[in-house]
């Protein structure tokens, strides 16, 4: 039993974050002798530090590798915590068993799981298929990278929930037996690059999502991404792919307007793609895919239906944040790459303001910043406004790609309210204004979260203003 393994164990835990902070108290319930080290001074979850040290858990602060390192059997690292960290390479060098709190997780828990990864869309397909498959006879608790850290789950569900874990690069590149029943590949693009070395790194930590697949789980994956479509054919199990508008015969595609599903999936004509109501075709592909692990699992179509049709987001995710004078504005925080924003742009037809910006993860731009030039030309993209750390690189590369536009329709601004009340004043006949950064948020907000509040806040004051 690994519960009375971990009981005989001395285990190091790297990082005070929500995993790091929930794998420290399970191990000590199940009686290890735990060490919790963080290299800062003030941790994530530094208002729970006394309730650690009360739980048994030794607490050490501002410490990135430990003396005593070689003392330890096991580390559990948490997602916050690079690969590259020198505290992982030691511990590696020393014989320390490395697994990550994803890991740890699994090896805790034996309920049914779904995995949910890719670049972009994650959150809201996790929780798209909670949304199906939640019911009073059997709960689906959405955890992982969202929600839970899979740990804290341990003692706190019934045997049989299901749980749809949300699996980031972070947290697969260093697990060790972990597997769903059903695992999903949304997509891949350039991202993280302030976390993995490079690109390769990034999808080597993607292709262990399928490594201990056995035949008769399955993975969904995207049959029009290269990635996926390749990562199909390393996997063990059987595979379903989805696309938009896709092959018959893939698993699920879109046929006469209905999304429609083959094999190896049950064979059915399963609802109308005008019935999701979130905006885009990438919110079409999520569906696909939710919609996918829930013929996989049991689920009936007409259940199915009226759950993803009843669906209508999430906050942060092109969430409709307020009207002002006939203008609607979106809030669409959570996208912090090119490759996000890129598809929320690309969710509306209709002229279009947009607001971007934030601190760059190391990522290319180059295409995003050809589709909204497109844009400018075609009168799509009505105006531009740039804030936070990239904002002026932003728009000196926007102007080498198409000067005229760029120095009419491109203004830069200090915050967000200032950001709010310019996107406003460019509209010009355009009703919309999209909030879709395309940068991480750490240059002005602690996160993406609080960035999108902050947003909100800022249409609700403009919209007093106005009227």
């Amino acid at each position: 039993m690994i519960e009375k393994e971990l009981s005989r164990k001395n285990v190091i835990v790297v990082g005070i974050g929500e995993s790091g902070y929930a794998a420290a108290r399970t191990l000590r319930r199940l009686g290890a002798s735990v060490v919790a080290v963080d290299s800062s001074g003030s941790p994530s979850k530094a208002d729970v530090l006394d309730e650690l040290e009360s739980d048994g858990v030794e607490v050490r602060l501002g410490v990135s590798v430990p003396d005593d390192l070689d003392r330890f059997d096991l580390l559990v690292t948490s997602p916050g915590v690079p690969d590259s960290a020198k505290v992982l390479h030691e511990a590696r060098a020393l014989k320390v068993k490395v697994i990550s709190e994803l890991e740890l997780g699994y090896r805790l828990l034996s309920n049914d799981m779904i995995a949910v990864t890719g670049t972009n869309g994650k959150t809201t397909t996790t929780k798209l298929i909670a949304s199906i498959m939640d019911r009073p006879d059997r709960r689906a608790r959405v955890c992982g990278n969202i929600g839970y850290p899979l740990v804290g789950l341990y003692g706190d569900i019934e045997e049989s929930d299901l749980l749809i874990v949300e699996v980031s690069s972070f947290q697969l590149q260093n697990i060790d037996r972990f597997r769903a029943k059903v695992s999903i590949i949304l997509n891949l693009t350039p991202d993280h690059f302030d976390w993995h070395r490079d690109l390769e790194e990034y999808k080597a930590a993607k292709k262990r999502l399928v490594e201990n697949q056995l035949e008769d789980d399955v993975l969904i994956y995207n049959a029009e991404d290269e990635f996926c479509e390749k990562l199909s054919r390393q996997a063990p199990g059987k595979t379903a792919g989805f696309g938009v508008p896709g092959k018959p015969g893939t698993g699920l595609w879109i046929q006469e307007g209905w999304i429609t599903s083959g094999t190896p999936l049950p064979e059915e004509r399963l609802m109308p793609v005008d019935e999701i109501q979130l905006p885009g075709e990438h919110n079409i592909e999520n569906a696909m895919a939710a919609i996918g692990s829930a013929l996989v699992m049991g689920y009936s179509p007409a259940g199915i239906r009226a759950s993803v049709g009843a669906f209508r987001g999430l906050e942060h995710r092109m969430e409709l944040a307020g009207m002002v004078a006939g203008v609607s504005f979106y809030n669409d925080s959570k996208a912090t790459n090119p490759h996000a924003a890129l598809s929320a742009l690309k969710s509306f037809h209709e002229p279009t303001v947009a607001i971007m910006g934030g601190r760059n993860k190391g990522l290319d731009f180059t295409e995003l910043m050809s589709e909204i030039c497109r844009r400018f030309r075609k009168g799509q993209l009505k105006g531009l406004v740039l804030l936070g750390e990239s904002a002026v690189a932003f728009r000196s590369s926007l102007v080498v790609e198409c000067p005229s536009e760029s120095e009419r329709l491109v203004v830069l601004a200090g915050d967000m309210d200032e950001s709010v009340e310019k996107a406003y004043r460019l509209c010009n006949g355009a009703r919309i204004v999209l909030f879709s950064p395309a940068c991480a948020s750490f240059d002005m907000f602690t996160d993406y979260r609080e960035r999108g509040r902050v947003f909100k806040e800022s249409v609700g004051r403009l919209a007093g203003e106005v009227m």
